[in-house]
């Protein structure tokens, strides 16, 4: 009976699939809803957005809920939606919106075929930072920081990529797939969990009641708990939990009651030595991480990394939800004044290839931080300069700074000559 069910849950997530992909289906999609930081009303247009709880709470069935950059601050007040194939994200190569709540869950989303992508979500106290729990999920480029039990609930089934999720939480799990009654396969890929409080887990995977059939598929994942890096357990009869791991950053496992998990020795592709972080906020590598070019690719792997970069940029896919970047930056000036003005004051619009931090220099004056529009008012005629330089978020440097020269020049006054006529 359960896999008749399960199999219907199936058939529901292809044929949203179906719409996505521009081909004729029974599933209707409704209009798009827009939320942004002052949004308001219950229109939820992309000319009169609403509030992001509106945004959310209210989407009907197989609707996109597109969240506008900038800080969302929640109080107890959370984001819940059980309507099947609702797809909730920011917009790609734009700076991540970010949610910050104490209700619990933060953001949870209960229909099958549910899409979330490109949110941070920070979140206190409470059971669940993020929760996804349905069949024929996809979950990508996203960042969960919680001291909840759980900073991510996903399962049952689908796909999870490009993610980070941080627990602070004692007794914490950074990634929680544990449920009773049912099969699923939840695929992880290129997901990064860390568990920092006493007795926690970075991926944890139990199977809770009779008659249950968990697997997580892992790779290029790295799993990182006090307790242990990944737990295993099943209670019940006729139950089993497996979690496979193959290219992947672990060490301490805890199988419980028949729990399952790849041995590490089992599986070549896998490592124990610990990663090498550069921050604690979104878990970049150093250099030297060993996770660095040891990850693979397959079908199920994304093209682009948590911040955006291409997801591979060196001799192969890194291990976790960030690939080394060794790429720089490039900047470019989209507004400049014209090479000849008369005003004082002259403006500059600059754009990067990613998210970066520009400084700027003016003539001979000390290079400063800037951020763009840029407004100058110059005081003395002739020739200016400046340039404009950028620094990436692990540190390279645009080896070929944007440059820009102009004059300066006084108004002259019309001198009106007389001329003399002779006869």
């Amino acid at each position: 009976m359960k896999r008749r069910r399960l199999a219907a849950a199936t058939a529901l997530a292809v044929g949203v699939l179906a719409v996505q992909t521009g081909v004729a289906s029974p599933v209707h999609a409704a209009a798009p809803r827009y939320a942004s930081t002052t949004g308001s009303g219950t229109e939820c247009t992309s000319t009169a957005p609403c509030d992001i709880v509106t945004a959310v709470n209210q989407a009907p069935s197989s609707t996109e809920v597109i969240i506008a950059p900038g800080t969302y601050s929640l109080g107890s007040t959370g984001l819940v939606n059980s309507q099947s194939a609702v797809n909730v994200h920011g917009t790609p190569g734009q700076p991540r919106p970010v949610i910050n709540s104490n209700a619990s869950p933060a953001l949870s989303m209960l229909g099958a075929g549910a899409r979330v992508a490109d949110l941070t979500i920070n979140q206190n106290g409470g059971s669940f930072g993020l929760q996804v729990f349905a069949t024929g999920i996809l979950v990508q480029r996203l960042e969960v920081h919680s001291s909840a039990a759980d900073a991510c609930a996903i399962g049952y089934s689908g796909l999870v990529r490009d993610v980070l999720c941080v627990s602070t939480a004692a007794g914490g799990v950074a990634l929680e797939d544990s449920w009773g009654g049912g099969t699923g396969l939840l695929t992880l890929r290129n997901v990064t969990a860390v568990a920092t409080g006493a007795g926690s887990y970075g991926i944890r995977a139990n199977s809770t009641s009779n008659d249950t059939n968990l697997d997580v598929s892992a790779r290029n994942v790295i799993a990182w708990g006090a307790l242990a890096d990944i737990g295993s357990g099943e209670t019940g009869t006729n139950s089993e939990s497996d979690v496979i791991l193959s290219f992947s950053n672990f060490d301490k496992i805890e199988e419980l009651g028949g729990g399952n998990v790849t041995n590490v020795g089992s599986v070549a592709t896998n490592q124990t030595a610990q990663p090498i972080f550069l921050d604690n906020t979104l878990f970049h590598q150093a250099w030297n991480s060993p996770t660095v070019d040891k990850g693979t690719t397959d079908v199920n792997v994304g093209t682009a990394d948590l911040d955006g970069d291409p997801r591979r940029l060196g001799a192969a896919t890194d291990i976790g939800a960030d690939e080394y970047d060794t790429v720089p930056p490039d900047v470019t000036l989209l507004h400049v004044p014209k090479p000849k003005v008369h005003k004082h004051k002259v403006k500059f619009i600059f754009v990067a290839s990613e998210i970066v931090t520009f400084t700027c220099k003016v003539d001979k004056r000390k290079a400063k931080p800037c951020s763009s529009p840029l407004k100058l008012k110059l005081k003395r005629y002739g020739k200016h300069k400046i340039t404009v330089m950028a620094r990436d978020i692990v540190g390279n440097v645009d080896p070929t700074p944007a440059t820009y020269t102009w004059k300066l020049k006084h108004k002259h006054k019309r001198k009106h000559h007389h001329h003399q006529h002779h006869h």
